[in-house]
């Protein structure tokens, strides 16, 4: 198999400007831990160690959630994401609770509820709320997918979980061949986004992949990956290591 390391770095590095919109913030997981006071719920951008050794970093967009109760003991969240079961909160070291809520676990309108010690209440510091029709409010928030550009090329979401993505707001039908699914196109179908993107997630073991996307009966490689392989043809392919 031909390595071609080189190929459209120009091209990869206006992916990576316009695939990050300048209206998140970055937060660093450990940042996190130091909050001292609660806020609104925002949508952020979070940063978190996924493998020392592999020094590689998840980043993951999202809704940050607070709450601020030095003497609680235990605060768990639930909401629509979660069909209602509670899910717990982390504590900071100054009495800050936070859960953060990514795009890829649920996007869209939310609905939500503190419990604090078995004790349920509306989020004091949010003053987006609606009545439940029963007899109390619910909290509301938004976690909207960001336009992330139209040179997109895949991610890690974790250490071997990868989305592969693809800006083609005209495409009837899109799917990912390659090593991982014997180039079969009807295993690994896409879904388009209302923002025109489509998306596909995968776990992968560790290793090295080859692969392509199928636009409307078309093979074509992943131009925003800058590097190439040969397929079995003598073509060029997309080449993907997950380490």
């Amino acid at each position: 198999m031909k390595v071609f390391p080189g190929i459209i770095i120009v091209i990869l590095a206006l992916s990576m400007t316009a695939s990050r919109p300048h209206s998140l913030r970055t937060e660093y997981y450990y940042s996190l831990t130091m909050l001292r006071e609660a806020s609104p719920p925002e949508n952020i951008r979070l940063v978190m160690a996924n493998n020392l050794s592999t020094e590689r970093s998840v980043v993951s967009e999202g809704t940050l959630f607070t709450y601020k109760d030095r003497r609680a003991k235990k605060v768990r969240i639930a909401g629509n994401f979660s069909s209602w079961k509670t899910v717990n909160m982390t504590r900071g070291k100054d009495g800050v609770w936070f859960f953060f809520l990514s795009t890829e676990e649920f996007s869209g309108k939310i609905q939500y509820k503190y419990n604090v010690d078995g004790l349920w209440t509306d989020d004091p510091g949010n003053a987006r709320n609606e009545y439940d029709r029963a007899g109390s409010y619910l909290s509301i928030a938004e976690n909207r997918i960001h336009d992330e550009g139209k040179l997109l090329s895949l991610k890690f979401i974790d250490r071997n979980r990868v989305q592969f993505r693809l800006y083609k707001p005209d495409a009837r039908i899109i799917s990912l061949v390659g090593d991982f699914n014997g180039w079969n196109p009807e295993n690994d179908l896409m879904k388009r986004g209302d923002d025109g993107v489509w998306r596909l997630e995968k776990r992968l073991p560790r290793g090295e992949y080859r692969y392509k996307f199928i636009i409307d009966g078309e093979w074509k490689p992943d131009l925003f990956n800058p590097v190439s392989a040969s397929d079995n043809t003598g073509g060029i392919c997309s080449l993907l290591r997950v380490k």
